[in-house]
């Protein structure tokens, strides 16, 4: 069991941390139990797994010591330095970065995120596009990194569960968009048509801006159509997450899915 903080191997777990550590490692990290059983569930083969098995229970420890995966025991004092929790669960798991591009985006429903910063918002929509089956998400530049300790958690095993791809500027997006077959829809807090009233036929990528800009002005001029929110309570809008998952579940019912 590793106890030092200078070990290599430690040391390289701790730099995941950092955003231009994974994509130089071109890997990232889930935390606790069900996390790394929702990416094992999903087909997603972990490069090495982080326990500390005074954290864990016996019958925990002797199920982790069966998955034919790479195992790095630490103590309980490292696992807190390299947790992003106040409670480390004990257990972690280093995944690999996907490797596709936006090609690897399919079905008829896709989500993309413009500008969405926060990583309780990008985990969740993560959790919502898994929660319909979309076709994937595209993060685009100037949103959180997916794969951040908090979106990970946030996700709730969603990360796992659709294909996701970051990076890419609004111009990349449109083309993908228009080779793809893609129609984008934007959402945006007032002046479009009302989101049940829309048509969703064919293949549609709907396009999430973050709640302080909205969705790019490139990329809205590509739209072939904005989707608002009716609001009959006065409120003046709802946040990116909730109002996303409305319309993707409006989509998704939509087309018999």
């Amino acid at each position: 069991m590793i106890s030092s903080r200078h070990n290599p191997r430690f040391r390289e777990l701790v730099k995941l941390q950092s955003r231009k550590q994974r994509q130089q490692q071109g890997a990232f990290v889930a935390e606790g139990l069900r996390l790394v059983e929702d990416g094992l569930a999903a087909g997603w083969k972990p490069i090495e797994l982080v326990v500390s098995p005074p954290m864990l229970s016996p019958e925990t420890l002797a199920r982790v010591r069966e998955w034919d995966v790479p195992r790095l025991e630490v103590t309980p004092q490292l696992m807190a330095m390299a947790s992003g929790t106040e409670t480390p669960q004990g257990i972690m798991a280093v995944f690999p970065l996907p490797k596709h591009g936006p090609d690897a985006l399919g079905g008829d429903l896709v989500l993309i995120l413009d500008g969405i910063r926060d990583p309780g918002n990008a985990g969740t929509l993560l959790r919502s596009a898994a929660a319909v089956a979309a076709g994937g998400v595209l993060a685009l530049r100037g949103t959180v990194d997916l794969s951040a300790p908090k979106v990970v958690r946030a996700s709730m095993g969603g990360i796992f569960r659709v294909p996701w791809v970051q990076g890419l500027e609004a111009r990349d997006a449109v083309r993908w968009a228009q080779d793809a077959g893609f129609r984008l829809l934007g959402l945006e807090p007032r002046g479009g048509v009302p989101f049940h009233r829309c048509d969703y036929s064919g293949k549609i990528a709907l396009v999430v801006g973050g709640e302080a800009h909205g969705v790019n002005p490139e990329l809205r001029q590509a739209c072939a159509g904005i989707l608002t929110i009716p609001m009959p309570g006065g409120q003046e809008s709802l946040n990116a997450a909730m109002a996303a998952t409305l319309v993707l579940y409006q989509a998704h019912i939509y087309k018999g899915l």
